[in-house]
């Protein structure tokens, strides 16, 4: 059963689903209870040191709990200080909790809070780590015994096949409809993230080793990491009939780490072969790892080859490639700043288990668009999530597999050998590949990883553990059975410093107690975390059938009301974020619905554009409908919206750091905002909701210029211009496209300034300043902030320096600065001179502020430099016809005295 249960999990999407884990943790629980009878046995049961991996998973579990607990506020200040700004600073602004325990504009301390930010998810985690400790007890007791290693080796080696080969038929079948594929690019056999698929490749390769290694120790007394190891000893394997499993099965998880596409999981193979075959060692040096790369490589290209297939992770590998999709270009390396400013504030006691999601939120700073569930660094999250404890965990379990791993070294017995090139290979790829992943957080991952290191570490006790310095057989296993039937071993392997003794009666009886109890125990606090899980299985399963379905009955009324009554019903039995944030979407199509017939539409057609016209997103329709004839709060849609409103702030209360609830309370904001003045509003300050909602928002999506502009615009026609500029300030400098359509709205909305949004940035003021200069009104402080900002040396090439040289060329005329002008258009055209459109816009300029003979000079090089363009003798002839036709000024004008003139024409003669 414990074998089975990685397999199954691997194929059912690496056990991501609550009903997979509910039902692993069955399954768990009952391998467990039918193992108890086994401490009868000598062979399974050598006291209480076997089990030494639970004391520092019980403390992570135990540790795990507390976070998801209610803590007094003032422990969680000094524990955790990032979470309790989680609870106190970023839910200022809202009314959630009760009394005491209100969290808002009038209370900003609650008095219990959690030291995780999202305490349902914790406590999943939690449940899920209880089991692993039976499990971890039960596979000390059953592969305590070298009889059942085998067993092990082989069940995880063929679970990295079959992923492999999962893998594999869907790259050749891509149209394959099994219900484990998913249409997803980065899935790769039954795990949606092929870089997990490729941790449990690791695996699979590991014990394929292992059992090959194995072999060979029992069939030619050769070890693999000794200088005496030959790579043909290996390959003498083939005609070995019970190595088939490990060549089988170690030839396709190569294949499928080839082909999956993680590079990840191709470094981790790579560090994990150096160690396991010893090439660490300084005896062995590297002479001989491009034979051992040679031989595995065409080992594969055999294999594949006639498959067309290509070796996607070596084409996605930097170093032979350059593909632009790597490490340093996806945004994982600079993301990884922002999860360490994080794990800084969250220390010592950190955010909680399986919160990162949340946890990273506030301190982003230069991470990309996209919302990182994970931080593609396992040890990253750790120190995110559980702190110290985590790190003094990890620790503490690296250093009980490093000493066993050391012990076994001495062994004779080849299964020990066997076991420890797979506990060297897997220790190497988890902590190599966990750098880019965080793979072993999947059950199926983590249920392997430690069956492995619980039999390592229960092998060496049952080896005498510390107190042999060589291996004594067991009483009831002869020295000629555990060679497997080889011939016996030279003297060398036999050295044996001192005989095994059997214990007082007293203190066996003291072993078989305490086993007994520490069995009895692990099993009846797992059994308290199963109807935690059953509980959290029934709620996943119901969220995914309403996200399947609720496209086809979001305008159904009727199915929507089942579906509200059905999720409060849910609600209280598990209050889940992910169900209240479901139950606050459903209320408000609710609303939307009974909104779209309370406005009367006379037809179907009148409806649709109704129904459009009142979307919460895009909302053009004042509301309410029309309440001569009905109170605003006897109008079901109120109902609805005030519902939704609630909803979302008791989200809030439970996981004070989730987007989507604020996003809900900000569309809903102006339907709220309507009823101020006639009831007391849901809130203190409705306004001071929606303000702090969306400057948070823009903390939580700072890295995403569309959403910071979305919400700039949204505070803008909500009329918080702080908020506004905050937003599309945001926006403009992550994404200096959006200048364009930044400046049309500040264009539109003249209380806003121009100078409050736009950054000091070149290249967005560049952008803004050509759009300003269109506008009728200008103000000239803008203009000479513009003129400070710009550095036009920073362009990436003449064109572009020239384009900005031109553009300070026409501020400077703007602001009447006509020498500063001269000079950035004479720059300008020197560093384009075929360019004959800043030599117009010169010429313009100059024309405009009446400097003919300049205009003239510079048209006149105009037609020397680019004699096939008419427009510059266009330009000279203009001004040459404008200096004749030029009247005289009438300063110059004799004044006539027109009565002396009259005179003058009386007097002379007819």
């Amino acid at each position: 059963m414990l074998v089975l249960i990685p397999i199954m999990l691997a194929v059912d999407f690496g056990g991501i689903y609550h009903w997979s884990q509910y039902i692993a943790a069955i399954g768990i629980l009952l391998a467990a209870a039918l193992a108890i009878p086994g401490l009868t046995d000598s062979t399974a049961s050598s006291g209480l040191r076997q089990h030494a991996v639970l004391l520092p998973l019980g403390v992570l579990v135990l540790w795990a709990w507390l976070q998801s607990a209610a803590l007094p506020a003032g422990l969680v200040a000094w524990l955790s200080p990032g979470s309790y700004a989680a609870y106190t600073q970023w839910l200022a602004g809202f009314d959630v909790g009760s009394g005491a325990d209100a969290v808002g504009p009038g209370n900003t301390a609650a008095s219990f809070v959690s030291l995780s930010v999202s305490p349902h998810d914790t406590a999943h985690v939690a449940s899920v780590l209880t089991l692993m400790l039976p499990l971890c007890w039960a596979a000390s007791v059953i592969f305590h015994a070298r009889s059942r290693l085998m067993m092990l080796l082989s069940a995880i080696a063929i679970a990295g096949a079959s992923v492999a080969i999962l893998g594999l038929y869907r790259k050749l079948d891509p149209t394959a409809d099994l219900w484990i594929f998913q249409p997803k690019p980065n899935a790769f056999g039954g795990f949606v993230n092929r870089n997990n698929a490729a941790l449990m490749l690791n695996f699979g390769l590991a014990a394929s080793l292992g059992l090959m290694s194995w072999r060979m120790m029992a069939l030619h007394q050769v070890e693999v990491d000794t200088p005496e190891f030959e790579f043909n000893d290996l390959l003498a394997l083939i005609s070995d009939r019970e190595s088939l499993v490990g060549l089988i099965s170690g030839t396709t998880c190569t294949a499928g780490l080839l082909v999956n596409g993680s590079r990840g999981g191709l470094v981790a193979a790579l560090f994990g072969m150096a160690v396991a075959f010893g090439y660490v060692r300084p005896r062995r040096g590297l002479i001989s790892l491009p034979v051992l790369i040679v031989v595995m490589a065409i080992s594969v290209t055999i294999l594949i080859t006639p498959m067309n297939l290509n070796l996607e992770s070596l084409q996605r590998w930097e170093v032979l490639t350059g593909d632009a999709s790597t490490l340093q270009s996806d945004g994982r390396m600079l993301h990884w700043q922002d999860g360490w400013r994080a794990a800084k504030a969250y220390l010592p006691g950190g955010a909680g288990l399986s919160a990162y999601a949340y946890a990273y939120l506030p301190y982003q700073d230069v991470s990309p668009s996209w919302w990182y569930e994970h931080a593609d660094n396992l040890w990253l999250e750790m120190l995110v999530e559980t702190g110290v404890v985590g790190l003094a965990v990890a620790a503490s379990l690296l250093a009980i597999l490093l000493i066993a791993l050391n012990r076994l070294a001495v062994s004779v017995d080849p299964i020990d050998q066997g076991l420890r090139v797979a506990g060297w290979y897997t220790i190497t790829a988890i902590i190599v590949s966990q750098f880019f992943d965080y793979g072993l957080v999947l059950p199926a991952n983590l249920i392997a990883a430690l069956l492995l290191g619980t039999a390592i570490i229960s092998r060496d006790i049952a080896n005498g553990g510390g107190g042999a310095s060589g291996f004594a057989p067991a009483h009831d296993e002869r020295p000629d059975e555990s060679m497997d039937g080889a011939a016996a071993p030279p003297a060398r392997f036999r050295l044996r410093l001192g005989s095994r003794r059997w214990a007082p009666g007293r203190a066996r009886l003291f072993n078989r107690v305490g086993s007994t109890t520490l069995a009895v125990s692990v099993i009846a606090v797992a059994a308290m975390a199963l109807p935690h899980l059953r509980q959290d299985a029934i709620t996943d399963s119901l969220l995914s059938r309403l996200n399947d379905e609720y496209a086809r009955w979001q305008l159904n009324p009727d199915a929507l009301a089942k579906m509200e009554e059905v999720l409060r019903q849910r609600n209280q039995v598990d209050s889940s974020p992910l169900l209240l944030t479901r139950l606050a979407t459903v209320q408000r199509d609710r609303a939307h619905l009974a909104e779209a017939r309370e406005w009367r539409p006379q037809s179907d057609s009148e409806m649709r554009a109704v129904y459009q016209q009142t979307d919460l997103s895009s909302r053009s329709r004042v509301y309410p409908p029309d309440t001569s004839t009905q109170r605003r709060d006897s109008l079901s849609s109120w109902q609805h919206y005030t519902d939704a409103w609630k909803t979302s702030l008791d989200t809030l209360r439970i996981c004070p750091l989730a987007q989507e609830p604020r996003g809900s309370l900000l569309r809903l904001f102006p339907i709220i905002a309507s009823d101020a003045d006639e009831s007391p509003p849901l809130t203190r300050q409705p306004k001071l909701v929606a303000h702090a909602a969306a400057e948070q928002l823009l903390v939580f999506y700072h890295g995403n210029p569309a959403r910071q502009f979305a919400l700039g615009q949204a505070s803008l026609v909500r009329g918080d211009l702080e908020a506004a500029a905050q937003g599309l300030r945001s926006a403009v400098k992550k994404s200096p496209a959006l200048t364009s359509p930044v400046m049309k709205l500040l264009r539109d909305n003249l209380a806003l300034d121009v100078a409050t949004v736009i950054p000091h940035d070149s290249d967005v003021m560049q952008l803004a300043a050509a759009e300003y200069l269109q506008w009728e009104k200008i103000d000239p402080e803008f203009l000479r902030t513009a003129t400070e900002a710009i550095r036009c040396d920073d362009g990436d090439s003449l064109e572009s320096r020239a384009r900005c040289e031109a553009l300070l060329g026409q501020i400077y005329f703007v602001l009447n600065n006509v020498a500063e002008a001269q000079r950035h258009y004479q720059q300008s055209i020197r560093l384009a001179p075929k360019q004959a459109g800043h030599r117009v816009e010169f010429i313009e300029r100059l024309l405009q502020h009446h400097l003919k003979s300049e205009a003239l000079l510079e048209a006149r090089r105009g037609r020397q430099t680019l004699a096939d363009d008419p427009k510059f003798q266009q330009y000279i002839d203009q001004i040459a016809e404008s200096e004749r036709t030029q009247s005289v000024p009438t300063d110059t004008v004799p004044t006539i005295d027109r009565s002396q003139l009259d005179a003058l024409l009386e007097e002379s003669p007819r």
